[in-house]
């Protein structure tokens, strides 16, 4: 008998209907379990198969039921605590922008981020904590569990919280300064009718004559207070020369309409830029 003793009112009955339904649906394949509860505050499961071993059958789903439902359920929450508690954010939709970049990082779906800690699997982390805790025949306190078997999870939460923070901010920077180009570009007299941004593999600028401008021309347009991309030379620099040159139209040749200056330079300039295919740039020049 595994008697399994909750803090929490929700998460005896979660978990009990979670596990009342696998034992009713794995019945017919010889299971061979038993669920009971009180409502409030302790689960009871009984394992009756004879013929196959408890740490085979039921005690591996029972791990995987107890593991999901730690992270469906609690996850968000202490991520939201991490963030409010250990790093101060309080605003409601700020908390909400860094939780949703944080899930994305847990689940894998940011690889251009820095990694959390390398192979560091927190179902497999959880999982095996469940595993090793629990008995065929045991009293099992699911709180004080989370509480203090978790550590190694919960700083990796942190962790997590702390590279989301850094990208919101930076996602916060970045937006600041699209906003920021787009008044200046709107607001200051245009110096060119329309610049021409060839991309291939690197940018290149031309006139409406499609002259290629020289790097010197270029910069000689640069306004400093503009520069912000300070980890790149000066001679490599787009957005900053081409938000300096203030042309009324801009007209970009890609393959790459997601490539990241691509992007920002639809930002800015938004209705008063244009894209097209690379190919396109000959056919465009001899017209």
């Amino acid at each position: 008998m595994i008697a399994i003793h909750f803090e929490e009112e929700r998460d005896c009955k979660q978990l009990y209907v979670l596990l009342r339904d696998y034992i009713e649906r794995y019945a017919e394949l010889g299971l061979g379990g038993k669920v009971e509860s009180n409502g409030v505050e302790t689960i009871v499961l009984n394992y009756t198969n004879k013929h196959v071993s408890f740490y085979d059958s039921f005690h591996p789903l029972l791990t995987s039921v107890l593991t999901e439902h730690v992270i469906k359920t609690r996850e968000d929450d202490w991520l939201l605590d991490i963030i409010e508690t250990m790093f101060y954010f309080t605003d409601e939709e700020e908390q909400q922008q860094i939780l949703t970049i944080a899930r994305s990082i847990l689940e894998g779906d940011r690889s251009d981020l820095p990694s959390l800690v390398p192979f560091f699997n927190r179902y497999a982390y959880i999982y095996d904590a469940f595993a090793n805790s629990l008995e065929e025949e045991t009293n099992f306190y699911y709180d004080p569990f989370l509480t203090f078997r978790l550590r190694e999870y919960g700083e990796m939460l942190i962790d997590c919280v702390e590279i989301a923070i850094d990208e919101y901010m930076l996602e916060q920077e970045y937006q600041n300064m699209i906003e920021d180009f787009r008044q200046y570009v709107q607001c200051k007299p245009q110096k060119f009718e329309v610049i021409y941004v060839v991309h291939d593999e690197q940018f290149m600028f031309y006139d409406k004559h499609f002259r290629k401008l020289p790097k010197d021309e270029v910069l000689y347009h640069l306004q400093e207070e503009l520069v912000f991309e300070e980890a790149i030379e000066l001679d490599n620099m787009v957005i900053s020369p081409l938000v300096s040159m203030v042309p009324s139209m801009v007209h970009v040749f890609s393959d790459e309409p997601d490539h990241g200056v691509v992007v920002t330079i639809q930002a800015i300039f938004q209705e008063r830029m244009k894209l097209y295919p690379y190919h396109d740039y000959e056919k465009k020049r001899l017209e």
